[in-house]
């Protein structure tokens, strides 16, 4: 990534990355892309800042969150992308809830927590019963 990196540029990155997932999406299905700026912090000077994309359609944005997980088997032919990761947008309360939740999760030994449309959801093991945190009560009832 370099300063000067157009939009344009970052959205052929977009669609590299979002083909491995649909192979039939294009341009069109994208509204705008755009990187987010920021100080970086001393232990990520090498990270990439983020990548924000809305779609058109929000089927077209469910079927791309749904399928995310193709990503971490995909292969890139571009020495410059490493691993990539597709993240909901989350609130600045939730981003916080769901890093308590994680941390609930590491500390109960649980295997799975993901996010779902702005919903956290938590699971003990592939069998587990889901859970969905919406409150920090919620979590406190987890034992």
């Amino acid at each position: 990534m370099s300063d000067n990196e157009t939009n344009a540029e970052v959205e052929d990155k977009v669609l590299q990355v979002l083909k491995k997932i649909d192979t039939s999406i294009t341009k069109d299905a994208i509204d705008f892309v755009h990187r987010l700026r920021g100080k970086p912090k001393p232990d990520q000077n090498k990270k990439c800042p983020s990548i924000i994309v809305r779609f058109i359609a929000r089927k077209t944005r469910n079927n791309i969150y749904s399928s995310r997980k193709k990503l971490k088997s995909a292969e890139f032919n571009d020495p410059r992308i490493d691993r990539v990761f597709i993240n909901e947008n989350l609130t600045s309360r939730k981003k916080h809830l769901l890093a308590q939740a994680n941390q609930k999760r590491k500390d109960l030994h649980w295997m799975y927590l993901w996010t779902n449309n702005g919903r956290m959801h938590l699971r003990k093991n592939e069998n587990g019963a889901v859970i969905t945190i919406q409150t920090e009560d919620d979590l406190h009832r987890i034992k």
